[in-house]
């Protein structure tokens, strides 16, 4: 049976080491067109509040969520194809400035998006080789014709195309979804990258063929240094593609760590109840994940922790104030006040370990460090920063992983 083929878990990095692409603190807000005779503030949709992520060489991150938690829309934050309203993208600790023009095309050269739909994103009246020729002559301006036809067989054997001559003349509809993926990881190879944004790549294709899509990108990642960001609602794939995940819920990112450690300990009520919720049918049906509410609204999102109006846990302080980040074993942290040291959220861990099965009740965590200087890096949030001679601070507001 084919199976995702795993890597070594890479050493996690020195503080010297500088990610290849960082957001820190990357605030979106897209305004709400209404009426003009509407009196009052101008609506948003708070599509990313104060997230912060890096993304290293070598390494796969997996961002989950359910659908519109704004991973997406993070994902192409990233990419540059949205302006943020707050914060800053970094590529090697430099902040990027795009405004168009050359400054947009030298940030795509470096870092690629591969769409989720690949059927959405190919001209449906172009062939696939004119397709690639038109990315071949963007990154490649000096090579003449012959040297762009060898590159892009190049192009596709890298992605198991082979022979090149049965793809490139084809159309986008001759062609199935696999294969279709397969050319836009090829076309985003043209630009020689350092960092692949993967916004669910294989959501849209047969179950047969996505350990296949999902095998090459992590290849490609081995043997090419890139730094990957693998976008899915797949909780469970994350565990064994990734190495590090973040969960993101209401465009707030609320846990992360090692992808063994979130997926096999996972802290916080909202990646409890994704993993959960994968069907089971061993599982009786009282034993079922408890969901007591829906999404919140992002035009008008709860106070206090976002996720408290679908959280059987919620206590008082979590539906006025927001929790910060906990630091608890293993680099991993969790956005809950469940791990607050005291013997209310004591007990509430205690039903918590009881409702999902989770064994020995997990003690409670340190605080994070916010501001600034926080660490960005989920695997840096039991360093220094949060040993018990550390200071600790009472803002929850824009907590930091």
């Amino acid at each position: 049976m084919t199976t995702i083929e795993t890597a070594p878990q890479a050493a996690s990095p020195s503080g010297d080491d500088v990610p290849v692409l960082e957001a820190r603190h990357v605030t979106k807000h897209f305004t709400v067109h209404s009426s003009p005779f509407r009196r009052g503030p101008r609506r948003v949709v708070h599509a990313a509040d104060d997230v912060s992520l890096a993304l290293y060489a070598g390494r796969i991150m997996a961002l989950v969520g359910e659908s519109g938690s704004g991973k997406s829309t993070f994902a192409r934050l990233l990419a540059q194809l949205h302006p943020v309203t707050s914060g800053e993208i970094l590529y090697r600790g430099t902040p990027v400035r795009v405004k168009g023009g050359a400054s947009f095309r030298a940030h795509v050269s470096k870092v690629q998006l591969i769409l989720q739909d690949p059927f959405g994103s190919f001209n449906p009246v172009a062939t696939i080789a004119r397709t690639l020729t038109r990315a071949v002559r963007i990154h490649h301006p000096k090579a003449d014709g012959p040297a762009q036809r060898r590159i892009i067989d190049d192009l596709l054997a890298q992605v198991s195309l082979r022979p090149a001559r049965q793809f490139t003349e084809k159309y986008p509809h001759e062609l199935s979804g696999g294969q279709l993926q397969r050319i836009s990881i090829a076309r985003a190879l043209a630009a020689d990258p350092d960092v692949f944004l993967a916004d669910e790549p294989v959501s849209s294709l047969d179950v047969s063929i996505r350990l296949g899509v999902l095998n090459l990108l992590r290849r490609l990642v081995e043997e090419r240094g890139v730094a990957l960001l693998y976008v899915t609602h797949d909780i469970a794939s994350a565990r064994y593609f990734a190495e590090d995940t973040s969960v993101m819920y209401a465009g707030q990112l609320v846990e992360a760590g090692p992808s063994e450690t979130v997926t096999q300990k996972a802290a916080h009520p909202y990646t409890q109840l994704l993993i959960a919720s994968a069907p089971d049918p061993s599982r009786p049906d009282e034993a079922r994940p408890r969901d007591i509410g829906q999404p919140p609204s992002l035009i008008d999102p709860p106070s206090g922790c976002r996720f408290h109006p679908r959280c059987p846990f919620a206590m008082e302080r979590c539906r006025t104030d927001a929790p910060p980040a906990f630091a608890l074993e293993d680099g991993q942290w969790a956005k809950c006040w469940l791990y607050a040291d005291d013997a209310e959220a004591a007990e509430r861990r205690a039903e918590n370990a009881v409702a999902y099965g989770l064994g020995a009740v997990r003690p409670a965590g340190r605080r994070i460090p916010t501001g600034p200087d926080a660490p960005t890096d989920p695997r840096k949030s039991t360093d220094a920063r949060t040993s018990p001679d550390a200071p600790e601070t009472t803002d929850t507001k824009g907590d930091q992983q």
